[in-house]
């Protein structure tokens, strides 16, 4: 099986569960829908906050894909399959990391721009915005896969281990969220984006290989 077929493979398993997809994006629509009631009605402050409440949304609903990775397989028995196929196990935890990423990306081009526009945010953030997702989403669902392969590993209970393992999030959603920021005062986001990009750089390489020897080690 080649790389291709086992990206398509992947992806036609996840489109096979629409109801799991559109509970996370009713979660992530309930979220924009409730923060009016928490900070007030204020069209300026929720202009101010609305890139930091759409990445906020984003992450809790990365958070909530976790079982979709490797602990669904865990418990029905699919992941001792994988461990037995003749494909190198990076390769299988990479392509099914993409295809996590690519249903992630599709799900939020639903959601966002109905959000931009409840929130009133600035036009000229939307580009930055969607640069943002583009670095940063592989960055969530990298970091995620870690998270959800020492889940198995460690046997314990994925919600307390999510956790104490969030603030390994807070980094990609501070640089993401500045960038939207800077640009909307009229500064320079490049800064942002390239610490963005350098976490990207340094996961994406070495996350499949921690995530396999997590994996093997948790079926072990």
């Amino acid at each position: 099986m080649t790389v291709i077929e086992l990206l398509r493979h992947d992806l036609r398993l996840q489109m096979r569960r629409p109801g799991e997809w559109a509970a996370l994006v009713l979660f992530f629509i309930a979220i924009i829908l409730l923060v009016p009631f928490t900070v007030g009605p204020e069209p300026e402050l929720l202009r101010r906050l609305a890139p930091g409440l759409i990445w906020l949304a984003t992450l809790l609903m990365s958070l909530l894909a976790l079982d979709r990775l490797f602990v669904d397989d865990a418990r029905d028995g699919t992941l001792d399959l994988i461990l037995l196929s003749p494909l190198p196990l990076p390769l299988i935890v990479a392509v099914r990391l993409a295809a996590q990423t690519a249903m992630m990306l599709l799900a939020l081009m639903l959601v966002v721009l109905p959000a931009i526009l409840m929130l009133g945010m600035n036009v000229i953030v939307l580009p930055v915005l969607a640069l943002g997702f583009m670095l940063g989403i592989p960055v969530l669902v990298l970091l995620g896969g870690i998270m959800s392969a020492v889940t198995i590993s460690l046997r314990r209970h994925p919600a307390m281990l999510t956790l104490l393992l969030i603030p390994f999030y807070i980094p990609a959603l501070i640089f993401a969220v500045a960038a939207c920021d800077a640009v909307a005062s009229g500064v320079s986001p490049l800064p942002h984006l390239l610490l963005l990009a350098a976490m990207l750089a340094l996961l994406l390489p070495t996350a499949p290989f921690v995530i396999a020897a997590a994996l093997r080690n948790g079926q072990g």
